[in-house]
């Protein structure tokens, strides 16, 4: 292995660590100031958190499902797909890396023949991906007004760069369309599906500008559309790394620590954190009872026609 490369796995297991240890830091030496601080937050403010964040992971699934759709999935029912998401978020939120392929062995579970194959929806998630990273542009372009830390031109460099690639998978679809590994760039080829896509990610974008908005507000830090923006687009960039719950008191401390104390910032953090949990646990109550409804629905009625 070269030397490079080793430095570089250092850094990437390195920078996870120590934001953990700064949190950790914080919690060990302010704990009391950091409880009094999350309990001074009222109650509507983590419920409405919750409430916004359950909107995304909707949303998400929906977006998920579009290009279900478009890669031969149309049969699957709205349910199957709720319910490999849910289980997804659920492994998600203990391990990262875990989410894609609880998801497409719940799909492929749930969905049964209907499910495409796994080859089918192995690149699904470029086109979601290449969406939230033209949202997160915005949102950089927004956030850097607020600090001088982003230059002007990365946010357009960011979009450019997306739209290009986007275009890119658009053209490898058309060449490679008969092989089953494309079906999931189907989504780019079909405008109606492309544009509902496009608005799905933009409906959850906002659903976590909404929740990042509430927090803050609870807190008293600013919440005007630049500090927001700047605070969602680092969650966005420190998400990319291990931290799970830690993502939220890192990413706040990292976009206003210098424009607010530490303790407050890791205190909401830690309400987002928390809300994304609740929310995830909520979502996923909310489509087990969906599905086990709608499981005695079809089923009382073939019980009854037996007969005596």
């Amino acid at each position: 292995m070269s030397r490079s490369r080793r430095l570089s796995r250092l850094v990437s297991a390195l920078v996870p660590v120590g934001a953990l240890a700064m949190v950790g830091y914080l919690i060990a030496t302010k704990g009391s100031a950091l409880a009094a601080a999350f309990t001074a937050v009222p109650p509507w403010v983590l419920l409405a958190a919750v409430a916004a964040h359950v909107l995304t992971l909707v949303l998400r699934t929906e977006a998920w499902r579009t290009v279900l759709q478009a890669a031969g999935g149309e049969r699957i029912g709205s349910r199957a797909v709720h319910t490999a998401n849910a289980g997804a978020f659920l492994a998600g939120t203990l391990q990262g890396q875990a989410a894609m392929p609880t998801r497409v062995a719940l799909l492929r579970r749930f969905g049964g023949a209907d499910s495409p194959a796994v080859s089918q929806i192995a690149l699904g998630d470029a086109p979601i991906v290449l969406f939230e990273v033209c949202a997160a542009a915005v949102l950089a372009a927004i956030g850097s007004t607020a600090v001088g830390m982003i230059p002007g031109w990365a946010p357009w460099a960011m979009l450019g760069g997306a739209l290009a690639i986007l275009a890119a998978l658009r053209l490898l679809y058309e060449r490679f369309r008969q092989r089953r590994l494309a079906a999931g760039l189907g989504v780019l080829a079909r405008p109606a599906l492309r544009n509902r896509l496009a608005l799905i990610v933009a409906g959850f974008t906002a659903m976590a500008f909404l929740r990042t908005l509430i927090v803050m507000a609870g807190f008293d830090l600013p919440t005007d559309p630049a500090h927001v923006c700047l605070v969602l687009f680092t969650m966005g960039a420190v998400g990319l790394l291990p931290l799970g719950v830690g993502t939220g008191p890192a990413s706040m401390v990292a976009a206003l620590g210098g424009s607010t104390t530490i303790v407050t910032a890791t205190a909401a953090g830690m309400v987002v954190s928390a809300a994304t949990v609740l929310a995830v646990l909520a979502y996923a109550g909310g489509v087990w009872a969906w599905r086990t409804v709608g499981s005695r629905v079809v089923v009382l009625p073939a019980r009854e026609s037996l007969g005596p």
